[in-house]
């Protein structure tokens, strides 16, 4: 499940992010490679959609394409609800502006259990990061702006148990209410900000 819906206005791009340059290809090309064999890869899309979708369509065939016509008011989390809704078994959701390492997502997979929730962290290194507070058994507690910690949520998570409300906020304050819940880290870089998307390019060295 990879929401790709967002205006992606702090880059100061006049693009969907999933679409911005990096290195030879488009952002989510380097996504698309990575889950090649996954079945079952649905993209919620909203800003600029037809452009989005000719660009995934181009790669794989078998995407499905759910709309969020309210892209420019809602947030991930709404997207999120409409891509999953009629949803029964597990899924993986992964935010449509990230780079992942592949090495580091797939061992990733080999963590994804069918049953239970994992919340997936990285070092902290966005400009607007998303805390994690995590307890002796490497489970997230708790979710903050502040103080710093050593972790940030990535914007990846497993879930088998949590149904995400369309009226979420974040979905990482819908997925609260849930904690304790077991993380896994992954390597990886999201692109919200210019400073963002220069840090991405200077620590990429598999593009």
């Amino acid at each position: 499940m990879i929401c790709a819906a967002g205006l992606g206005s702090r880059l100061g791009l006049d693009t969907p992010k999933c679409l911005v340059p990096i290195g030879k290809h488009k952002l989510i090309y380097y996504l698309l490679e990575l889950i090649k064999d996954i079945p079952n890869v649905r993209i919620v899309v909203g800003f600029k959609e037809e452009e989005v979708i000719k660009y995934v369509r181009s790669i794989r065939d078998d995407v499905v394409f759910i709309r969020n016509s309210n892209y420019s008011s809602t947030t991930n989390a709404y997207s999120l609800h409409l891509g999953t809704k009629d949803l029964k078994e597990p899924f993986l959701t992964i935010d449509g502006d990230m780079i992942l390492d592949p090495t580091s997502f797939k061992s990733l997979l080999t963590k994804c259990v069918p049953g239970e929730d994992l919340i997936v962290i990285t070092e902290a290194k966005t400009e607007d990061a998303v805390f994690v507070k995590l307890n002796d058994k490497k489970e997230v507690v708790e979710f903050s702006r502040e103080p710093f910690s050593k972790y940030e949520w990535s914007g990846v998570g497993y879930l088998s148990n949590i149904k995400i409300d369309k009226d979420g906020q974040y979905v990482y304050q819908v997925i609260e209410k849930y904690l304790p819940i077991k993380s896994a880290e992954l390597t990886c870089w999201e692109i919200d900000t210019p400073q963002d998307l220069n840090n991405t390019l200077n620590y990429l060295s598999f593009i």
